[in-house]
């Protein structure tokens, strides 16, 4: 056997044996040996190997067999062993935390995009990466590297976001900016996609295989998961669900809400939902502020929102029909008034579906985009460790 092949086989072992350690933890070598069908002793040598790389840890003695004999030692897998920072960037908000191996955010910093937009921006970003270390007592040594979302299609190959109208971005150089900063591995994709991965790796989505994850924000986005797979399309632009045609007459006078926007998030995205009711009662309000009113009884609110929610809803609909998937979960500002339009919302799904579909606001709270940051970074990151 030549040398590749034998460390190449090494190597996917050693992943196929941490793997089993994380998923039945804690567990034995024996054990280990019986579910990945590897011999003792070759689990044995490459559990050696995660025990002196610190990907694992033992701890007591677990039960002894039915015909006795000294209690077999057990194996954990240490997801502190090393860290990701995690960055989602989107219109609104830059959030950034820093996560374990399981996920796990241990320190969480964010600031309005706006503010730094057009100065700064990254400096600011390095700040918070800079504090979050200080307050966990770590160091970069401690990281394996950076995982960045951002609002806009994204090359994932060459780190540059092709479009993102809400940050005004066009062939923005992301990853060569980031690594003016950091001395570190950075993967980057569109917000969306990081944050389904997110959703598949410890979300709503954990024991899925076919999950669409939609964004209703500043904009709307979607990231879907075929197969278990990430599904990014042949321009890196699947999932822009924002550029569905859901109300054919006024298509016809189309203008965007934002230049780049498409038609969907100008119907129904956070920014048109306040600038739609704006307009009507002649004073400047915020999408939250529109759900507040409507809340209360405003006729002008609930007009607005009724109309964005069935357009939404035709969107979604259109999706469940294409790609029949398991679940549907709902995120971004949105989402979290989902309590308010969710009867609507499954009307409309019930009347224009084939079949049905789970529709869940996401469980993973503010902390979504940094989760699914740290998910596209192992993802992507060569290493023994893969989600």
């Amino acid at each position: 056997m030549q040398k590749g092949n034998a460390a190449y086989i090494k190597n996917m072992n050693t992943k196929i044996v941490l793997d089993c350690i994380i998923e039945h933890e804690p567990i034995s070598r024996a054990e280990i040996s019986k579910r990945v069908k590897i011999s003792k002793p070759t689990v044995s040598q490459l559990v050696n190997q995660l025990l002196m790389d610190g990907f694992v840890y033992e701890v007591g003695m677990g039960n002894s067999s039915t015909t006795g004999g000294r209690k077999p030692v057990q194996l954990c897998f240490n997801e502190r062993n090393s860290y990701i920072i995690g960055i989602d960037i989107g219109g609104s908000k830059v959030a950034s935390g820093v996560t374990d191996l399981k996920g796990k955010v241990h320190a969480y910093r964010d600031f309005q995009t706006q503010e730094y937009l057009h100065k700064d921006l990254f400096k600011r970003l390095q700040e918070d990466v800079h504090s979050m270390l200080n307050e966990l007592k770590l160091t970069t040594s401690d990281l394996l590297g950076l995982g960045v979302g951002v609002a806009g299609v994204t090359d994932v190959d060459k780190g540059i976001v092709v479009e993102a109208p809400a940050l005004k971005w066009s062939h923005f150089p992301i990853k060569e900016k980031l690594q003016a900063f950091y001395d570190l591995p950075i993967f980057v994709d569109n917000d969306v996609n990081i944050t389904v991965l997110g959703e598949h790796w410890i979300g709503a989505g954990e024991d899925k295989s076919n999950i669409i994850y939609i964004s209703i924000g500043t904009g709307i986005g979607s990231g879907i998961i075929l197969n278990g797979n990430l599904y990014r399309g042949s321009n890196y632009s699947a999932g822009e669900i924002g550029y569905q045609v859901t109300d054919r007459k006024m298509a016809r006078n189309f203008n965007p809400v934002l230049k780049g926007f498409g038609f969907l998030e100008s119907m129904a995205g956070g920014i048109s939902i306040g600038e739609q009711l704006s307009r009507r009662i002649n004073k400047k309000v915020t999408a939250k502020e529109a759900f507040e009113m409507a809340d209360m009884g405003d006729d002008d609110a609930k007009e607005v929102i009724d109309f964005a929610i069935e357009n939404l809803g035709i969107g979604i609909s259109n999706y469940i029909s294409l790609l029949d998937p398991e679940i549907i979960i709902l995120g971004g500002g949105i989402s979290g008034s989902y309590e308010s339009f969710k009867g609507q919302l499954q009307e409309i799904l019930e009347k224009f579906t084939p079949g049905k579909c789970a529709v869940i606001p996401t469980r993973l709270g503010k902390e979504a985009g940094v989760i699914g940051a740290s998910a596209l970074f192992l993802k992507e990151y060569d290493s023994i460790f893969k989600i």
